[in-house]
């Protein structure tokens, strides 16, 4: 499996480097709605690339949910299996870049996926706190963290679709709002997924303080990969802020190379992390502590 992952992400750069190759400005004469929003003309050679490697890792996901019946983290290889649709749909996006459907089907497809793998993290935080240490070690009840992050992502959801609609328009002040929405939600997005690291931060740090060998545990590993793929997503969070608040034309929106090296590798990166480590068996494998236990399995 390790191999497997270094093999993709090997790949993945070959085909963002492909992408870098001729298409930083647009060649069409009349205003589309791909040249008025991305300033470039898409990769196909890239997308292609984009989408095998993202339905290699879900396959990979899927195949390892099967295995250990974690039916809980599903929404991770669903999300990356409609993540790599999204990539398949730039291919005819750069042939119809006049085409609303297509456009807009593109831009949901590679925006709202990461919210599920945020959705994971969250998820696995509050089972580790609840199966392996003990709930005090969190800020919040580990059973809730959940449920009150996800219904902050679907807000900021909401906020991101509605503006990635609005900026498909070919009308100018409509594309603006629309951009200003959408880096809104970004910023939210941003803003709530840092205070679940700083939630995690404070976790580990409450244990290695309590004297509790992490790295000696079977349950060490998951606060490693907790930080690791949280660390590569927030990295494409930061990515996309930065884009959008660089307004329309901006350098990192009208240069697609660093769509696929800041976001899409990124993403890669976090959710592969679970390809290699599937946290099951480190929650499975753990002997909690005697702590309180009367909300064991309900997160």
């Amino acid at each position: 499996m390790r191999s497997a992952n270094i093999l993709i992400i090997v790949a993945f750069l070959i085909g963002a480097v492909s992408a870098a190759s001729g298409n930083s400005t647009v060649s069409v004469e009349k205003p589309t709605i791909v040249s008025t929003v991305f300033k470039y003309d898409p990769s196909k050679a890239a997308a292609i690339a984009a989408g095998v490697l993202y339905s290699v890792a879900s396959l990979c996901l899927f195949t390892r949910l099967f295995m250990n019946k974690a039916w809980w983290g599903l929404c991770l290889p669903v999300a990356s299996t409609l993540m790599s649709v999204g990539f398949f749909m730039r291919i005819p996006m750069a042939t119809n870049p006049n085409s609303l459907p297509i456009f807009m089907a593109q831009q949901l497809l590679t925006l709202l996926p990461p919210a599920a793998y945020l959705a994971f993290n969250y998820i696995l935080y509050g089972r580790f706190i609840v199966n392996c240490v003990d709930r005090r070690y969190s800020w919040i009840k580990p059973e809730k963290v959940a449920r009150y992050f996800v219904i902050s992502d679907i807000t900021t959801f909401l906020i991101q679709g509605g503006g990635g609609g609005l900026e498909a328009s070919t009308n100018t002040t409509s594309a603006k709002l629309g951009a200003d929405i959408l880096l809104a939600g970004l910023i939210l997005q941003t803003v709530s997924f840092a205070f679940f690291m700083i939630l995690v931060v404070h976790a580990w740090h409450c244990i290695v303080r309590d004297g509790l060998m992490f790295r000696k545990e079977p349950w060490g590993q998951i606060l490693w990969i907790l930080m690791f793929s949280s660390t590569a997503y927030m990295i494409r969070c930061i990515y996309r802020v930065t884009e959008l608040g660089q307004g329309n034309g901006g350098y990192l929106l009208t240069h697609e190379i660093y769509f696929y090296l800041l976001d899409s590798l990124p993403l890669l990166i976090g959710i592969c992390t679970y390809i290699i480590y599937w946290p099951t068996k480190y929650l499975e494998a753990s002997v909690k502590p005697v702590y309180d236990t009367e909300m064991t399995g309900r997160v």
